[in-house]
This record gives structure tokens, sequence and C-alpha cells, in this order.
């Protein structure tokens, strides 16, 4: 029963306050490019982690999504310390970054014994789209048409020509250099980042691997 209530607790708690400038949720999704459809899913996911701290017998460890939810709460001292701390947990939930390589085996146990207890708790895995690899940042649809319009000059410009070796290398161009305006000038990462990202298929990522918690 105590912990049936707590549940009904975290899942009534506002993080959106009626009158803020700017919504929690909305600055959430700005400051990480991500769909207001992901960040509500993201927020959700981020009660439920704050619902396992607390049943856990050992710190639990975010996904990296769920991490950067946290990381954004915590900035708002007031509704994170003195409302979901003192009044809806009860206790102070503090993070914990890591600080040696040795730091990240820990945390990547912390990070499975995390996802076996949502399993446990609430009856289905933990959804990928949230405790798997974190998505890649949204590019803005106009920036997007910007470059295909780019690309498709340059192609046709070779097309023009009628030699049949430019034409093939300005296809080629065109394509890599909407790859790369459209999907990481945009994002403002490094091509490297993006592949590290598509082939991590744990989930737990840097960010992660920095966050544990404990309930105390």
């Amino acid at each position: 029963m105590q912990s049936e209530n707590l549940w009904k607790a975290i899942q009534a708690h506002q993080f959106d306050v009626p009158g803020a400038d700017l919504p929690f949720s909305r600055k959430l999704a700005n400051t990480e490019s991500w769909s207001d459809e992901f960040t509500l899913g993201a927020i959700e996911e981020y009660r439920r982690f704050l619902f396992l701290s607390q049943l856990s017998d050992k710190p639990v460890t975010p996904s990296d999504v769920v991490d950067k939810v946290w990381h954004l709460h915590m900035t708002y001292t007031r509704d994170y310390w003195d409302v979901m701390c003192k009044t809806v947990l009860g206790k102070p939930l503090h993070h914990e970054p890591g600080m040696q390589s040795a730091d990240s085996a820990r945390f990547a146990e912390q990070f499975s014994h995390t996802k076996a207890l949502y399993h446990a708790t609430f009856g289905s895995p933990a959804p990928v789209a949230y405790w798997g690899p974190p998505p890649p940042p949204r590019a803005s649809k106009f920036r997007i048409l910007i470059a295909t319009l780019v690309s498709a000059g340059v192609a046709w410009a070779g097309i023009m020509t009628g030699d049949g070796v430019y034409i093939a290398m300005s296809l080629v161009f065109a394509f890599c250099g909407w790859f790369y305006i459209s999907g990481v000038l945009i994002a403002g990462k490094p091509i490297s980042a993006h592949m590290k990202t598509g082939n991590n298929p744990t989930g737990c990522t840097t960010s992660c691997g920095d966050g544990g918690c404990g309930g105390d």
C-alpha cells in the first residue's frame, strides 16, 4: 500500500507549473531537440525511474534519456528538493557522477539491475526508445529543405554538363553534402558522435554511466 501511494504521488506531480514563462516540458524539448511527443514520454519514464529509486535496495542508474530529464529537473531546485524529494519521495535523491574509469563497470551493472527491476515492477521491459541508445537530435525541416535544394542544385549542375564522370561525382558529392549538412552540422555534433550513438547496443552511454543515485 505504501509503494502504491508513492506511485500515485509521483504520477500526480506536475512538472509544468501553470503560469510559468517556459514550461518544464517545453524547455526540455528545446534543450534536447526532442519532439513534443518524445519529451512527454521521457518525462513519464523519469517518473518511473524515480519510483524505482525508492523501491530498489541498492543504487539505480538511469538511461541517457532519463538522465537528461533528471539533470534538467535538478536545476528547478525548489521543485526538485522542496517538492519532489521532501514532499513526494520523503527523502533526498542525490545524483552521483562517476569520477574514475572503474565507475563505468559499476554503473553498467546498476543499469542492468535498474532495467530488471523495471520489468519486474511494471510488467514489461523498459522501452528501448527511452532506455536504449539516445535518439539523434532533430534537425529543423527548414534547414533540411535548404540542404536538399543545395544538394539538388549541385547534382543538376553535374547532369547539365553531360560528362558521365562529372555527373557521377556530382551525385556523390550532393548526397554526402546533404547527409553532412542536414544530419551533422544542423545537429551540432561531429560524425563520430552520431556513429558512436548508433552503434551502442546497451543505451548506457557516458551520461548514463555518470549517473548513479541513492535514496538516502
